[in-house]
């Protein structure tokens, strides 16, 4: 056994590996155990028929990715549902559907031409030099084991089940199967394989889980051990003495005691040193969101994003149920404003009901207002819930991808046709009810002087506008040094749009709800550039009140 995995000393034996997601557990090992999935390899069916199989099973499997996404959205934001929307992409590969043809001309059943086609397109993944690409080779044969999945009617990567509340140890974890992870039961989890770049490892941090990624195998024999994980410092003591027990209670008292004073002040306003107030938002994908974004001493919502009300399901949300997700949102904040983003559909996310035409570059594609604009009577729709929802509370209209004023102006003139509608079937609504856009462009940034004209608001869309900015890829992790490295240009742009806003007045201001927003290291520079509102995922929202507290 390497020295650096199963280190023996006077106290516990120490396993070393690689922090994946900060946290501390004290807990009971259960080592998880995935079953193997056995099918048959040859054949009895002509091609033409292991292909059909093949295509009705790729269909259940994207169903299934779509149903994650949607969980994910729920458990962990934004980012986590695009990490499934990256499966459902290598799904629908080109290369994956040539390479299972191929496979099934050789003589293979469709399921064992699945995995064998998932394998090869993996092994180029291992073979690359950056650690982000290398780490999808896990998720394309998780894709491919999903497949299998669909032929087999077991749950990807089902194993056995922890008994009671634990620490995880397993060979390694899906994203599917860390994203449905018991919340409570699970204390933390260790695997022997993957890297601080995988999915799964994301998905942890995002999730509040404690990680750690070994580099070898932990013994057996410790499985059912009493144990402390450090996921920051990427540390599993296994049967720790007294003196690291009690060393281990005082960190976690030290972490304990900061996240009660966090909450103790959360719900305090956030005004700085100069006495300035800053709206504090939340970012929420689900209307069930609304409550803990309050109690985790929200302002209000600052970005609702509506797109997972559409996203796994074969059908579109109606009008009703769309109103009474709204409401639901608005009944948590009965005194502040809620701000729902309009469909944001294109790019990483997909509708299974709304067949999308294949783009070269999705992501300077039809996304956002675009879609919208292409598919009136599902933007109609969704205007009409929204209208009806703003006589039920202070709601907010935001549209996403704004590129000019004439795109603005279109949505204003859908608005008073809707209304117009509604006040015929004498539905109350908002007339007043402010219209806004997601400012994630540098050609809406720079025009934010004539857009003022037509918004009376603007919420900055860090992840957006530092891809757009930057010609950098979000997606690609390979590229996050880039961007993190380069956000001058962006803060220039933030400022520029923010003194044009301040300069047209008349009530008008611009917050920033990208994850720029909820680093605290940039709180005082987002505040300079002239930010009135900051919108986080709730977890975030006390610190950076605190954040901004101390900040002139």
């Amino acid at each position: 056994m390497s020295r650096n995995i199963n280190e023996k000393r006077a106290g516990g034996r120490v396993c070393r590996g690689i922090g994946a997601a900060p946290g501390m557990a004290h807990g009971r090992l259960s080592f998880r155990r995935r079953a193997e999935a056995r099918c048959d390899e040859q054949s009895r069916r002509t091609p033409a028929e292991e292909r059909a199989r093949f295509d009705a099973a790729r269909d259940r499997a994207r169903a299934d990715i779509e149903e994650l996404a949607s969980t994910a959205a729920r458990r962990a934001g934004e980012d986590a549902a695009a990490i499934f929307e990256i499966h459902g992409m290598l799904l629908d590969d080109e290369d994956f559907g040539a390479a299972v043809d191929e496979e099934i001309s050789r003589g293979l059943t469709a399921e064992s031409a699945a995995l064998a086609a998932g394998e090869r397109l993996a092994a180029v993944f291992d073979g690359m030099e950056d650690e982000y690409i290398r780490a999808r080779a896990a998720d394309m044969r998780d894709v491919a084991r999903r497949v299998l999945d669909c032929f087999t009617g077991t749950a990807t990567g089902s194993g056995s089940e922890p008994d009671g509340a634990c620490i995880i140890v397993a060979p390694d974890l899906s994203p599917a199967e860390t994203v449905t992870l018991d919340p409570v039961g699970v204390l933390g989890f260790v695997t022997f394989g993957g890297s601080r770049t995988s999915h799964t490892a994301i998905l942890a941090r995002q999730m509040g889980i404690p990680a750690i990624v070994m580099t070898g195998e932990i013994p057996a024999e410790y499985d059912g051990c009493d144990a402390l994980l450090d996921g920051a410092a990427g540390v599993l003591t296994v049967d720790p003495t007294l003196a690291e027990l009690e060393e281990f209670a005082d960190r976690e008292n030290a972490a304990r005691e900061r996240r009660e004073r966090l909450a103790a002040t959360a719900h305090l306003p956030a005004v700085t040193l100069s006495g300035r107030r800053i709206a504090m938002m939340a970012n929420i994908g689900s209307p069930d969101e609304a409550a803990a974004a309050a109690e985790a001493g929200a302002d209000g919502i600052g970005l609702f994003r509506s797109e997972f009300l559409y996203l796994g399901r074969g059908d579109l949300p109606g009008e009703e149920e769309q109103l009474a997700a709204y409401r639901r949102a608005l009944s948590a904040f009965p005194h502040g404003q809620v701000i729902v983003r309009t469909l944001d559909i294109g790019a990483d996310k997909t509708l299974t009901s709304v067949p999308a035409a294949h783009e070269e570059n999705p992501a300077l594609g039809v996304r956002g207002v675009r879609f919208c604009f292409r598919n009136p009577t599902i933007f109609r729709t969704q205007l009409r819930a929204l209208c009806r929802a703003s006589a039920f509370g202070e709601l907010a209209v935001m549209i996403p991808m704004v590129v000019c004023a004439d795109e603005v102006r279109r949505v204003r003139a859908l608005l008073r046709e809707v209304q117009n509608e509604l006040r015929y079937e004498e539905y109350p609504f908002d007339p007043a009810m402010p219209l806004g856009i997601m400012l994630e462009t540098p050609a809406a940034a720079l025009m934010c002087d004539t857009l003022c004209e037509v918004c009376d608001f603007f919420s900055v869309g860090t992840n957006d506008l530092c891809q757009y900015t930057l010609a950098a890829d979000r997606q690609n992790g390979g590229l996050a040094v880039l961007i993190e490295d380069n956000t001058e240009p962006v803060f220039r742009l933030i400022g520029a749009a923010a003194d044009a806003v301040h300069r047209a007045g008349g009530g008008k201001w611009i917050g920033v709800c990208g994850e720029l927003a909820a680093d605290t290291s940039l709180t005082a520079k987002l505040l300079a550039a002239g930010a009135d509102e900051l919108s986080v995922s709730p977890p975030y929202i006390a610190e950076i009140k605190e954040k901004i507290r101390s900040s002139v």
